[in-house]
């Protein structure tokens, strides 16, 4: 590349030596236009169909309506203009063709004019000489540039020379800024930016520009504080990015203008904590007792290095708008906080703005490695328009260092720019030079204005570069070395900055004036790090406008107390009448109101137990009418997966839909029940981040079977389970995980148990496996009436969501509370029994039902086994198991059964603790196995083998003396 930045030579492309552009720039089939002979030789022609055109639109064919459509903003203001006597001094026709010419070159500015911005501020990319771009290529010739255009108007200005129309286009189109609004497919979203973007072209007002390079000597000050005090720490600097810094209060500043109330933000590490003290204001000193370690007595969890923490504040905007503005917790998974802020922002605003998605702007910060390469974002993205996930538009800035780690973008993406995804979703992009500071503030700006009033996504590529390695310790010179001489003779952008307002104006900005504002800003963070040392600060992660009132970080103890969770039963009567009140005109699917509706009513009469479904009914109906919302997403989750759910039916004629549960919701309370897009990763994470604002909400995830949480590991492990530990971030999330071995194949029996109980420990979260329905009704009602918030993992039953197995009487909800411990229901006799089997979930209920088989020839030997149920299985209820072991003081041995195999499901994460429990019992024995083998697949994939395997298992549970395996087939 004759000693050229390979970082940057992907991003701008070069001719090739046939006079051609590479790649995007190619006039080929893909950009050609199929009328432009037609415009260079019969003008007379084009000018009689437009006429037709303006009068009658079905005149003309539907190709000449679609091609005069297309430039309606344009060429038609233009025609129109021409008309109207704005342009003299020629003849029509001679005016005519050189307006056609002036408007395919238009075309092409607005088509490909970004691919000869000049975008690197390291000088290492050279714009590409673009022949579509040169006025001769459309037949333009020196005679014709002193004539007079009005296709300016179209973007604000007034008619001009074709020259000095040119000349604006140029700098428009091919200056600091590339436009790439050209994929966009509404005519108004495209003619709107296009009557907007001359104004990157102005100079912001004076006092903006003070307050611009104010910011930007704040974060250069700030990342210099940081590098003398803190010697070789990383603190991945900001330097070289420190626009960010600016670009982000100029958003904010313009938001507020426009009347949002709040910003979201999620970035990686590059300039977090820079963005964390002058951006969000999180105090400098609570920062260097992070850098010193200093924990308190009261200071909670295990915490997290410093550039993966979050804090929020209330703060005043540069035009003095008073603005909430967070910074979400996010760990060395870059992009995985994107959705979580997403459901944060759409949290605040149901809970603050009553869903008015206008007050609340989510800004995203990303890298441009990570940005083309995470398929997070892609999720993410794809939520723009998605009713149950919309937030009204994101604001995404691209913090281009033009090389990931050590990674080049020819080698880590197939796509000319990092941003190219946010064409698939129909987002502008603005790629901007990070030197043109003035242009990105109006970039910024602009990018508010068009969230505000479309509620889309909008993208802004920030060109900047990496003043030190990956961090601070890394040297960049062994795989980027041309890069980072260009970046060692390179000035700091504050520096710059201030250079050129002390030279466009030196009365204003003096360079004194300068020197002396920087130097106040280092004395007074010197003077913060000489107090913190003096007078140490202690860590202090939990944001402090996060904290519910009245809520606790809670430990095991507190999650086992008992909770009040039952509801009269006449209570329950009404209110599951009222929500099943089809209203007047509706008609449901004649088998649902024969069965399910009809079926209901008669378990609120008393007729019919209650199943499955009816208990998750009157839990989400009794949490509505005292005030909580409930938001439960998932796929398919309206009728849900295994068809018991149907919380949402379908007119059978007009497939409208109907919500009968909202009829019970009282004034605060919502209910929202969504069938998700196909995700994992982006749809948990934005319910984790829903739940961990909106505390009064139960919110549910749910997987369409439990193995599909695979596909949210990251979220999982990183946010779900260790979120309060690190953040101190609690949140009460539910996730629903189909979970049974029914012979349904390895892919769908498993919702992974052991996965979870792996990574459960200090009271982290629970994790269930239900039997009946008012477990589930207790539980759920469990989750928000308590005064602190825990994840919940509920492994779901398949087979019996709608059997009679699981379920449930009236006076269970109305009387009791949720048990993590459940005895045998069976009549049997303890003195009598010898054998205990504990076990949790599904198995428990095929068991019951096998020692009820009347053909069964072992009658005796089941009523020796009495079955105990952890319904619980984190955190064990001990003391309640060891009550429930007290009730049979005449057995000899204890199994531990399980469906899964044996190095799966819960068998090693219980068995300490059954064994701690067991010896401190009066019962003289061990622990013994009876389960599948170890294997690596979760089940089999043969219907009959898993028949076999089941008989077995549940022959060994009645009949085995000793530890079992249940082999392969």
């Amino acid at each position: 590349m004759n000693g050229q930045n390979a970082a940057s030579s992907l991003y701008l492309v070069h001719p090739t030596q046939d006079g051609n552009s590479s790649g995007a720039t190619q006039t080929d089939g893909d950009h050609s236009d199929p009328f432009q002979g037609i415009f260079e030789s019969n003008t007379g022609y084009v000018d009689e169909m437009y006429a037709r055109y303006s009068n009658n639109p079905q005149s003309v064919t539907p190709e000449w309506r679609a091609y005069f459509a297309g430039f309606k903003g344009g060429f038609a203001a233009c025609m129109e203009a021409f008309a109207g006597g704005a342009i003299s001094g020629t003849s029509t026709n001679q005016s005519l063709n050189t307006e056609v010419a002036v408007y395919q070159l238009t075309r092409a500015f607005q088509e490909f004019g970004h691919l000869s911005a000049n975008l690197d501020p390291l000088g290492l990319a050279h714009p590409l000489d673009n022949p579509l771009l040169r006025p001769e290529t459309h037949g333009l010739t020196a005679s014709d540039l002193g004539s007079m255009t009005a296709m300016g108007i179209h973007f604000g200005w007034a008619p001009t020379t074709v020259a000095e129309y040119l000349a604006k286009m140029r700098g428009l189109f091919c200056g600091a800024v590339g436009i790439e609004c050209e994929h966009l497919t509404t005519l108004e979203e495209r003619t709107w930016i296009d009557q907007r973007i001359s104004r990157l072209l102005a100079k912001p007002e004076a006092q903006t520009r003070k307050a611009m390079l104010h910011e930007l000597a704040k974060a250069d000050a700030f990342e210099k504080t940081l590098a003398t005090k803190y010697l070789g720490q990383k603190r991945f600097s900001a330097e070289g990015a420190d626009a960010q810094v600016m670009a982000l209060e100029s958003v904010m500043d313009h938001a507020a203008s426009l009347g949002v109330k709040a910003v979201c933000m999620g970035k990686a590490h590059r300039g977090r904590l820079n963005v964390l003290v002058n951006v969000i204001g999180k105090p400098l000193k609570k920062l260097f007792a992070e850098f010193d370690g200093r924990k308190g007595p009261t200071t909670k969890g295990d915490g997290d290095v410093k550039y993966h923490c979050g804090w929020e504040t209330q703060r005043t905007t540069r035009s003095g708008h008073s603005l909430s503005v967070s910074l979400s917790f996010n760990p060395s998974h870059l992009e995985f906080v994107d959705p979580v802020v997403l459901g944060e922002c759409r949290a605040v605003s149901d809970m603050l703005f009553n869903s008015d998605r206008q007050k609340v702007l989510p800004v995203l910060m990303h890298g441009d490695a990570a940005f083309a390469g995470q398929g997070i974002v892609y999720e993410t993205m794809q939520m723009m328009g998605i009713k149950g996930q919309r937030v009204g538009g994101c604001v995404h800035l691209l913090i281009n260092n033009q090389v990931g780690f050590t990674t080049n973008p020819s080698d880590s993406r197939s796509t000319r720019y990092c941003s190219d995804l946010g064409k698939t979703f129909g987002a502008p992009i603005f790629h901007v030079n990070a030197d043109a500071l003035d242009e990105l503030h109006q970039v910024m700006c602009l990018a508010a204005e068009y969230r505000q009033t479309f509620g889309k996504d909008v993208i802004v590529d920030m060109v900047c570069f990496r003043r030190h390695g990956h961090n601070e310790t890394d040297e960049p010179t062994f795989t980027q070395p041309a890069m980072y001489r260009a970046v060692k003779a390179k000035k700091a952008p504050f520096e710059e900055f201030a250079a050129k307002l002390s030279a466009e104006d030196g009365q204003l900005y003096s360079a004194d004036e300068f020197a002396q504002a920087y130097q106040g800003l280092r004395d007074d963070m010197a003077a913060i790090f000489d107090d913190s040392q003096k007078n140490p600060d202690v860590i202090d992660i939990f944001p402090p406008s996060r904290k519910t009132p009245g809520h606790i970080l809670a430990g095991i103890n507190d999650m086992l107390a008992p909770t009040a969770t039952a509801v009269a039963a006449e209570t329950l009567v009404s209110l599951g009448q009222k929500a099943l009140e089809v209203p007047s005109g509706f008609t449901p699917n004649s088998k649902l109101d024969r069965i399910v509706l009809a079926e209901r009513r008669d378990m609120l009469a008393g007729a019919k137990p209650m199943d499955w479904g009816m208990g998750e009914f009157l839990a989400y109906a009794s949490l509505l009418s005292e005030g909580h919302s409930i938001r439960l997403c998932g796929q398919d989750a309206g009728r849900g997966t295994f068809s018991h759910r149907h919380a949402v039916l379908v007119d059978n004629e007009t497939e409208v839909r109907w919500l009968g549960l909202s009829q019970v919701a009282t004034p605060g309370s919502r209910i929202e029940i969504i069938d998700s897009f196909l995700s994992e990763a982006a749809a948990m994470g934005f319910e984790y981040g829903y739940s961990c604002r909106n505390h009064n909400a139960l919110t549910i995830w749910e997987g369409q079977f439990g193995d599909f949480c695979n596909g949210a590991q990251v979220i999982i492990d990183q946010f779900l389970v260790s979120g309060e530990s690190k953040w101190c971030q609690s949140q009460g999330l539910v996730l629903y995980l189909p979970h049974g071995y029914e012979g349904q194949g390895p892919e769908h029996s498993s919702g992974r148990l052991e996965r979870f109980l792996q990574l459960a420990a200090e009271g982290n979260i629970q994790v269930c496996l239900l039997t009946n329905a008012a477990q589930l009704f207790h539980a759920l009602r469990r989750q928000v009436k308590r005064n602190f918030r825990k994840p919940l993992v509920i492994m779901t039953p398949k087979s019996f969501l709608r059997s009679p197995k699981a379920s449930t009487d009236l006076q269970a909800l109305a009387q009791g509370q949720f048990e993590e411990i459940l005895g045998d229901p069976r009549d049997l006799d303890p003195a009598q029994v010898e054998r205990l089997v504990l076990c949790a979930g599904k198995v428990a209920l095929d068991a019951f039902a096998h020692a009820e088989n009347t053909e069964n020839t072992q009658r005796l030997s089941t009523n020796r086994t009495a079955i105990i149920r952890l319904e619980q299985v984190y955190p064990l209820h001990a003391e309640k198991l060891r009550a429930a072991l007290s009730m049979y003081p005449k057995a000899k041995q204890v199994f531990w059964v399980q469906e899964e195999p044996q190095n799966m499901g819960a068998y090693h994460m219980v068995r300490d603790e059954l064994e701690d429990v067991l010896k401190h019992s009066k019962l003289k024995t061990g622990l013994r196995y009876i389960g599948r083998s170890r294997r690596a697949s979760p089940a089999v994939g043969s219907p009959k083998t898993h028949a076999k395997e089941f008989a077995a298992l549940m022959d060994a549970i009645f009949q085995a003396s000793e530890s079992t395996l249940i082999e392969n087939g």
